[in-house]
């Protein structure tokens, strides 16, 4: 080994309500299943940034160096300053980074893979999403020196690539690497996932969910004579993969890729055919037009919302994408999650993991024996 790689993971940030509870219980289970996978894998040097103590002290259990971030609600996270920071003060050379809820299905093979490229190559970057990612490689760590550290972690690949001038290594498209848990939606594919990790399984395996929209969508995937519409940020490798999957007819719907990571959604100029549709329709009446062109839709929601210019709490979202209208604050959102609720089909409420490895996690869960409890 050239030298020592490191693994970076980041998991913090505010709770402020129940679901927001319930998604920081698996997401804490995902990081401590991470390190053991890391370390099965042959890193043996990895670094926890957290601001939950508690979740850092099972952490250094398992031999993690835990750097612990308080007072979040007093300054702003700043994702590639602290990143910056922890590179140059541990001066690592070799660096992959981890969001707290990237790969929960990831393998120790798959993070073997990733290390074997960070050892055998000098002067390059290699992620699971060019445009939005989560799992970052990259060596040597001062090419953080040469770029605009960016505040969340999606464009960073891309930035170490223009920027800093490091060589673009894709990864392998696996369900492992692509697969993140960032809504509630995402929770509900995870738990009856066979190759979910143990610390994981324990955190799940509690909650008290609803699978029957889930058992439906999965049903449809099966049926030769279905149709489902599929809408949001989708990318053509999803598209492939259901195409060959599944049985049903799809009416793909692909719009505002890249969203995030080109700051579309900050600057408001988010733009959506299918938003500019249900403005002018109406919520309910656009839900019922879904039905006559199909058995089930799953919708990536965040795409619509930004059209709507809607600022919707972290915890409106993911009552939303659960159904729970009486938690919900916005009285359009709350307008619209009712009407797809109530709508003649099943459908799936989600983010951009929805639409990416979360509908893929689905339709594998399945094909597994993975069973949705009624």
């Amino acid at each position: 080994m050239s030298s020592q790689i490191s693994l970076v993971i980041f998991e913090g940030g505010l709770i402020s309500g129940h679901l927001e509870e319930q998604m920081h219980r698996v997401r804490q289970g995902i990081v401590l299943d991470q390190i053991v996978k890391a370390g099965n894998a042959g890193i043996d040097h990895i670094i926890l940034c957290t601001s939950f103590p508690e979740l850092g002290r099972h952490a250094q259990a398992y031999g993690a160096h835990v750097e612990l971030d308080q007072d979040l609600s007093q300054r702003p996270f700043h994702f590639g300053q602290r990143l910056f920071d922890v590179v140059h003060r541990h001066r690592l050379k070799k660096v992959l980074y981890m969001g707290g809820a990237a790969a929960p299905l990831v393998s120790s093979q798959e993070l073997r893979y990733i290390r074997d490229i960070l050892d055998q190559n000098e002067g390059v970057v290699t992620a699971n999403n060019y445009y939005s990612a989560d799992i970052v490689g990259f060596t040597p760590g001062t090419a953080l020196n040469q770029i605009t550290l960016p505040p969340i972690d999606n464009t960073l690949a891309s930035a170490l690539t223009h920027e800093g001038g490091l060589r673009w290594i894709p990864l392998q498209r696996t369900l492992g690497l692509n697969f993140d848990i960032d809504t509630p939606t995402d929770l509900l594919i995870l738990s009856v996932h066979p190759d979910m990790g143990h610390h994981t399984k324990q955190a799940v395996k509690d909650l008290d969910l609803d699978f029957s929209r889930y058992n439906a969508i999965k049903e449809l995937a099966n049926n030769p004579n279905g149709e489902m519409v599929l809408f949001g940020r989708v990318g053509s490798n999803l598209f492939q993969y259901l195409d060959a999957q599944t049985r049903c007819r799809i009416r793909l719907f692909s719009e505002e890729r890249g969203m995030k990571a080109l700051g579309r959604d900050e600057r408001g100029e988010v733009v959506s055919l299918m938003g500019k549709l249900v403005e002018s329709i109406g919520f309910t009446t656009f839900f019922e037009f879904l039905s006559e062109i199909c058995d089930g839709a799953v919708l990536d929601t965040r795409v619509l919302f930004e059209h709507f210019h809607w600022k919707l709490s972290q915890s409106d979202r993911f009552a939303s994408d659960l159904g729970e209208v009486d938690l919900i604050t916005h009285p359009g959102l709350e307008e619209f999650t009712k009407a797809a609720i109530n709508a003649p089909i099943p459908v799936l409420l989600g983010g951009h993991s929805l639409v990416t490895g979360g509908l893929w996690a689905l339709i594998d869960a399945g094909a597994r024996g993975g069973e949705y409890r009624s």
